[in-house]
């Protein structure tokens, strides 16, 4: 069975975040997963979670709860630590970046979910100087969930489009 579900949400800021921080420095990016009855955590939130957690800018946490060690990145020239590490580069370039997430389709473990990233081109990336303008891009991925991690990961994004918004 297929279950849709359909979000227009924003993300919650980073000012807003502030509770969130343990004493140790570290953000509580679990309590950001709902519990369902029947499962305690469904692979759609758990997808969902991680997208969303990008706006926390702790990708190192956020990564170590979401992205199972083993996962395979089903992207080419991609591996899970080349994936984090792009990432962080996003993160480190945009202050205001967040990914909100705008659909889901699940299916059994796997988790189909469009979404939105977005935010102002505060410092260098990948050779480009800051220009102060906001770009976005929108994706598709696939994430297949086990043991509460994502283990599996297909993505279709046009990332050229998203350069070419940084460099105009």
């Amino acid at each position: 069975m297929i279950h849709q579900e359909h979000h227009m949400n924003k993300p919650i800021g980073r000012r807003a975040v502030v509770g969130g921080a343990l004493a140790s420095g570290t953000l509580a990016l679990a309590s950001a997963i709902p519990a369902t009855a029947a499962t305690g955590y469904s692979p759609k939130h758990i997808v969902k979670a991680f997208y969303e957690s990008y706006h926390l800018r702790d990708l190192q946490t956020s990564w170590n709860r979401y992205i199972h060690a083993d996962a395979v990145m089903h992207v080419p020239g991609f591996d899970r630590q080349s994936w984090l590490e792009m990432d962080s580069k996003i993160v480190a370039a945009f202050d205001d970046l967040a990914i909100t997430v705008l659909d889901q389709l699940t299916e059994g473990d796997k988790v189909a979910t469009r979404w939105v990233l977005g935010g102002h081109h505060t410092a260098h990336f990948l050779d480009i100087p800051p220009s102060g303008r906001y770009a976005s891009f929108t994706a598709t991925t696939v994430d297949r969930v086990k043991d509460h991690r994502i283990i599996d990961h297909w993505s279709d994004a046009d990332f050229t489009a998203f350069l070419q918004q940084l460099a105009a």
